[in-house]
């Protein structure tokens, strides 16, 4: 980022912040460290420039000199090009609904989301410096419990129809030798496809009903002989509470089928829906209101806009009571639950993880590693905010919209309901007597988005259908807007048929029992809940493989423009003209940063990335007609437990059979860290065209550089396979290694980690990837192209399908678009150099007094991060205190938390390892406190190693039982007042600005207090 230019600030008023109050949000590149710094900590290393250090990787896989990549623009012009992006965009009267509902954003909204201590905090795996985030997920989970009657709903999956993936997966494994799905062909398209794209070589089968053309649902009759002629390969039914038309089902006939056929039963719902007085809670279907087993939804709506369709917010529930525990452990995902620290205090903390990739890995429920952690926290703030009467209104406003236009549009000579019959809620379909598309073009010139047009939906039915939804966004002169223009394109004509009416077993019974609270006493909470976490503005954040780097605070102003928050995903190509460059700016800047040829903005997080990366192969292979014969994918012992979970969701199921492998073959390290090349050789020659691909990080996980990979890579290209290199580590190595130099087919990158999208707690993560030309064809979602001055979007001739409801995270593509404008192709080359140059110069100072992992690998050159670990005499020093070897290193992590900082990454990928990973973030005196600390803390498990028996000290809650918090599972409560926190002992900003030895005696007065208050 530049920071020159003739008015060089005269656009800062238009921010909401003042970026020269913010010591980081200014520095060139967003780099604290000077270059006078640098040359010191290069001088250090006996370098002399930041090239000096990628010395050891061969020139061949080089980029000759920094690929362009974009414009560097200045922190001025960065404004004002951003405002002008999302001024391309028409913010019309829109009324649609359809795959992404529209409702008012809550005031809290905005507030929370300024809130740094939750936004850019990590996943809250270290629960003693992370009930801020905890705690925001609870309140999502129980606000969610309370509208659905559901006792477990998880902290959230990507968006609606991924999490409906992930509830077919469950039905499969709860029903025992099943393999179909029959979902209603009523649900929204989109949702179809992603389920289909999915399924593709996992031997799931999934089978649509069809919509009865006359009523606009679906006939559960039809439904019930086709479930029968299934038999025991059925799993489940996946029926909507209010279909693609608008229409509601039966989800009490449903619930009943799938009672008596025992197979589970999912319903998909509009939480919005279900508030007091509005539609019957899914806990409650069924003519016994026994409930149906699983509930999937979206509830993006709950907290955000539109947003171009994402971030989504996927919400799972499951039953958890005493007639039904075990259910859930068939899922996947993230669940939090109620637990106590070592004094009694209540505390929160995520429990079932053993369902896990990073514990499972190939066992694992699925490959998921986020959630969308930060959209649940504002959704669980909104529905608080929203208190009991307010959701109640959004509900009940968007049904009375709906029934005042579904009264006066069908006054008009030609316009009827589709389905006169069939109950609507708050969307209905009309019949129009022209072509709904020209009808919606004159609306356009109107200023007017008219709905959607649903005409394919009943296939071959030759009518012409609009979808218009209401909702609470709405006014009543958009209604006399909506009418007027129907007045000035149809005639006249009095129509006496009445509404449908709601049957009264469709509708809620009884209350919801939200509170109903104050604003500045949600905010004031929500304010104590981000002060209870720690964030990269702050301090160094070392964990190891996350990239707990800066945030800068314009990219989320830019990602809140309403320019861009307003526009629906089906709004039509021309009035998105603003998202469309957006996303066409992130293809071309990360061809350049990859030197690969395309790239698919579609998938929403890197484990998601890895999923489309494995499709990609299949889909290559297929067309070769090699899909059955490609069934080996090669992967690293060192991986990150996402690769293999991965390919056994892709459909690389390890198993043997008849004495033949398939699936996953491990390829352990050599005795340098880096890949066993001769085993990989062998391995190559026994599977040969077996071999689907490879799966490999670089840097890998123990922070070294690849070096064999291009000669990997021509190897497994030899034998016909394909590579993935997962690029979780991007940070390492953006602007300086040409991925297709190396011989790259796929590879991902972690805008959440490299591209400064905030982590928000544990995601939305994204996960963008990008090609090799074996590959441009298969691409899932949209490509965006440039027809002159214009965008448009085109599909891939032989694409894989949709990973998505729509075109992904969309406002984390603006987040990245404007972070990488403000780098250009040098400012990309200079954030990894000095983020290898930082984490190389802690390695330097820290290997004197503590050994590294992998063993005998201490001269290996570090990239990005590197493993501590301790002596054996440490190991035995520290167990005669009393912590066992198993419970070491993560006790020595949470020391990490009394000096007000976050862990390392501990136990991986080396069992007794501690992971740090610095980034280029941070100034030198930064790192040299940070050298002091884990110094300090060498002295202190030496010397008074007890210490670790009570440690954390200074936390808001001590160490939690996270044992007894899983033996005794607590999903949710009803909420009639804000929880109880407890506050930090001493907050982590004052520790980190305090002297290290006497925070060193304060830890050693601490634990004396708790050892004389246990024997108390």
């Amino acid at each position: 980022m530049t920071t020159s230019s003739t008015n060089a600030d005269t656009n800062f008023k238009k921010l909401p912040y003042d970026p020269k109050s913010l010591p980081r949000e200014l520095t060139k590149y967003y780099i604290s460290s000077t270059k006078e710094e640098q040359s010191q900590m290069l001088k250090a290393l006996n370098a002399t420039e930041l090239k000096d250090l990628f010395s050891h990787i061969g020139d061949n896989v080089k980029f000759d000199k920094a690929p362009f990549v974009c414009e560097e623009l200045s922190y001025n012009d960065l404004i004002a090009h951003m405002e002008g992006i999302a001024a391309k965009n028409n913010l019309k009267t829109c009324f649609i609904g359809d795959g992404l509902k529209n409702y008012k954003v809550s005031d809290i909204v905005p507030y929370v989301c300024d809130l740094r201590g939750l936004t850019t905090a990590y996943t809250p795996y270290q629960p003693e410096r992370s009930q801020g985030t905890l705690q925001t997920l609870w309140i999502y989970s129980s606000t969610l419990s309370m509208l659905t009657g559901f006792e477990a709903i998880n902290a959230s999956f990507y968006e609606r129809s991924t999490a409906l993936y992930e509830a077919i997966q469950t039905a499969t494994r709860i029903v025992k030798n099943s393999k179909t799905a029959l979902v209603c062909e009523s649900l929204f398209p989109g949702d179809i496809e992603v389920l289909k794209t999915h399924a593709k070589e996992t031997g799931l089968n999934i089978i649509t009903i069809p919509t009865d053309k006359e009523t606009g649902i679906t006939n559960v009759d039809i439904a019930h002989k086709m479930a029968s002629d299934l038999g025991s390969d059925l799993a489940c039914i996946v029926f909507p509470q209010v279909n693609n038309f608008g229409n509601l089902e039966d989800v009490h006939s449903f619930t009943d089928l799938c009672s008596q056929l025992q197979v589970q039963s999912i319903a998909i719902f509009d939480p919005m829906l279900l508030a007091t007085d509005a539609l019957t809670p899914p806990a409650e279907f069924g003519t016994q209101k026994q409930g149906c087993n699983m509930i999937v939804g979206e509830g993006q709506h709950l907290a955000l806009a539109p947003n171009f369709g994402g971030p989504g917010l996927g919400i799972f529930g499951i039953r958890y009571n005493d007639s039904n525990k075990l259910d859930i452990r068939q899922t996947a995902g993230r669940f939090v639950g109620r637990a106590k620290d070592t004094n009694g205090k209540e505390a929160l903390c995520m429990v079932l993880s053993t369902r896990e990739q990073h514990i499972r890995r190939e066992k694992a429920t699925s490959n998921i590693c986020s959630n969308q952690s930060f959209v649940a926290s504002a959704a669980g703030a909104a529905i608080l905010a929203r208190g009991e009467q307010g959701m109640s209104d959004a509900a009940l406003i968007g049904r009375d919209y709906a029934q005042q236009m579904a009264q006066v549009l069908t006054q008009f000579k030609g316009v009827n309901l589709a389905f006169p019959s069939t109950p609507f809620y708050n969307e209905f379909v009309l019949e129009l007597p022209m072509s709904v598309k020209k009808l919606q073009a004159l609306a356009s010139a109107a200023n007017m988005q008219l709905g959607v047009d649903v005409s394919k939906r009943l296939h071959n039915d030759g009518r012409h259908l609009l979808l218009l939804s209401f909702f609470d966004v709405h006014t009543d002169e958009d209604l006399e807007k909506l009418e007027n223009f129907f007045a000035a394109n149809f005639e006249a004509e009095e129509n006496d048929e009445f509404l449908p009416e709601i049957p009264e077993n469709f509708m809620r019974s009884t209350p919801v029992g939200l509170p109903n609270l104050e604003m500045e006493e949600i905010k004031a909470f929500y304010k104590n809940l981000a002060d209870l976490n720690v964030s990269p503005d702050d301090n160094i954040y070392p964990l190891g493989s996350c990239t707990m780097k800066y945030n800068p605070y314009i990219n989320d102003w830019a990602a809140s423009l309403k320019g861009f928050t307003d526009v629906h995903p089906q709004a039509p190509i021309e009035d998105a003209q603003g998202c469309l460059e957006i996303l066409y700016g992130i293809q071309e800047m990360f061809k350049s940063i990859t030197g690969l040829p395309a790239v698919t903005t579609q998938p929403v997080a890197g484990a998601q990335g890895e999923l489309v990366g494995l499709k990609l192969f299949q889909g290559y292979h297929r067309n070769n007609g090699e899909a059955e014969t490609r069934n080996i994918v090669l992967i690293p012992r060192s991986a990150h437990g996402t690769n293999p979970a991965t390919a056994t969701m892709a459909g690389f199921e390890t198993k043997t059979v008849d004495g033949v492998q398939y699936g996953i073959v491990i390829i352990e390290a050599d005795t340098t860290g880096h890949i066993n090349l001769e085993q990989l050789k062998a391995e190559i020659t026994k599977y040969n065209k077996r071999i689907a691909g490879v799966m490999v990080t670089n840097p890998n996980t123990s922070g070294l550089f690849e070096k064999s990979f291009k000669e990997m890579a021509d190897l497994i290209h030899g034998a016909g396979g394909l590579v993935y290199m997962d690029g979780a580590n991007m940070n390492a190595i953006a602007g300086w290694i040409d991925l297709n130099k190396m011989g790259v087919d796929a590879v991902h990158n972690n805008l959440h980690k490299t591209w400064t999208i905030p982590h928000g707690g544990g995601g939305p993560g994204d996960g963008i990837v990008a090609v090799s030309h074996r590959l441009v064809d298969y691409l899932p979602g949209i490509q965006v192209v440039k027809v002159g001055d214009k965008f448009d979007v085109v599909k891939a001739p032989k694409s894989i399908g949709s990973f998505h409801r729509h075109v992904g995270n969309f406002a984390h593509k603006v987040r990245a678009y404007t972070y990488i404008k403000a780098l250009g192709g040098n400012g990309v080359r200079d954030m990894s150099g000095v983020a290898v140059l930082a984490a190389r110069y802690l390695y330097e100072k820290l290997k004197p007094v503590y050994p590294s992992l992998p063993e005998n690998c201490e001269n290996e050159t570090r990239m990005h991060e590197f493993i501590l670990t301790i002596s054996k005499e440490t190991f035995d020093r520290i167990a005669a205190g009393g912590t066992p070897k198993a419970q070491t290193m993560a006790k020595i992590g949470k020391l990490f938390l009394d000096f007000g900082l976050h862990a390392p990454t501990v136990a991986f990928p080396e069992q007794y390892g501690l992971m740090i990973e610095p980034t280029e973030t941070y100034s030198k005196a930064e790192l040299d406190r940070f050298v002091e600390v884990v110094q300090a803390i060498n002295v202190l498990i030496n010397e008074t190693p007890y210490v670790l028996t009570t440690a954390p000290h200074f936390t808001p809650i001590r160490k939690v039982d996270e044992v007894d918090a899983n033996k005794n599972l607590n999903f949710m409560e009803n909420l009639t007042k804000l929880p109880h926190l407890y506050q930090n002992v001493i907050d982590p900003v004052v520790l980190s600005k305090m002297d290290i030895a006497v925070v060193s005696k304060d830890i050693q007065k601490a634990h004396l207090k708790a050892v004389e208050n246990h024997h108390a």
